[in-house]
């Protein structure tokens, strides 16, 4: 029993080692990418709610330095067209709003239109 324990723990090792491995090396980029995604995002939320609550000097500051920092940083360029296209891609899904008694229309006619060709392909092979 104690040789099997041996074995086991011998043919375990490399594959324990390559996983504790792959935990250091995704250690640290995963932390650094989440700080730089939740900073940006608080950012974010800072311009969106400036407007609101805070005096507009202060506002006028912080929009002005994100343009600036727009114009000279591609990564904060790329960031934020993909932070817009998160906020805008589920508009189309819900507009222009679709009639639900017409997509339940179609979709019983739909049922019954491949009920028909069911029926029609049995009829034929009997």
């Amino acid at each position: 029993m104690v040789v099997h324990r041996l074995a086991v723990r011998a043919f375990t090792f490399p594959f324990r080692a390559a996983w504790f491995l792959i935990f250091i090396a995704n250690f640290l980029p995963v932390p650094a990418a989440c700080a730089l995604v939740a900073g940006f995002l608080g950012y974010a939320l800072a311009l969106t709610l400036s407007y609101g609550f805070w005096p507009s000097g202060t506002t006028e500051v912080l929009w002005q330095w994100a343009a600036d920092f727009y114009s000279s940083s591609f990564w904060f360029k790329a960031a934020t067209i993909c932070l817009f296209m998160l906020l805008v891609l589920p508009i189309p899904r819900y507009w222009p709003a679709r009639d639900v008694l017409v997509d339940a229309t179609h979709d019983r006619e739909t049922v019954r239109l491949n009920d028909d060709l069911i029926a029609a392909r049995q009829r034929g092979q009997l």
